[in-house]
């Protein structure tokens, strides 16, 4: 029987100073980007690289995945994950988040996804039956064995 991993991050803290960018269009700030290298260096440190990542779409998420992947690369042995992006992440509520994972998850074990507050953090809270509350560059870990009931193994609260 399998274990499988599903790990969920809310993307870093973002950069709100250009009015003229569209709010899927923000980058990320400098603390994000410092953030987003540091909870990279967790993953490494707590043996969660996943084997392939769901992408939200938006110009922060994807930052956030390459200040994880930089911390990766830079320290890790093991080949970085396949990744895959999706517009329907961008703002997607719990039940699209599900969905993708299910549809693209396919038989890797470790799987992270990379989205948005508020449908992140609610689909951590679905799957832990209590209020779970992501704070930016926040990641929260579920294990379960194949068909079981997910359980919350890690709740790591954001660096910035």
């Amino acid at each position: 029987m399998t274990m499988q991993r599903w790990i969920l991050v809310r993307h870093a803290k973002s950069d709100w100073n250009d009015p003229t960018l569209g709010d899927k269009d923000r980058p990320l700030n400098a603390r994000g980007r410092k953030a987003a290298k540091l909870l990279g260096e967790k993953f490494l440190e707590l043996d969660y690289v996943p084997e392939r990542v769901l992408c939200s779409s938006a110009e922060r998420t994807q930052q956030t995945l390459k200040g994880l992947m930089q911390s990766w690369a830079q320290y890790s042995e093991q080949a970085l994950p396949e990744v895959l992006y999706f517009d329907e992440l961008y703002l997607a509520a719990p039940e699209a988040i599900r969905r993708i994972y299910e549809e693209h998850s396919g038989t890797r074990a470790r799987v992270l996804m990379i989205g948005h507050n508020p449908g992140m953090e609610l689909l951590a809270s679905e799957l832990l039956g209590e209020m779970v509350e992501m704070k930016t560059a926040h990641m929260v870990v579920f294990e379960r064995e194949e068909e079981g009931e997910w359980r919350l193994v890690e709740n790591i609260r954001g660096e910035d």
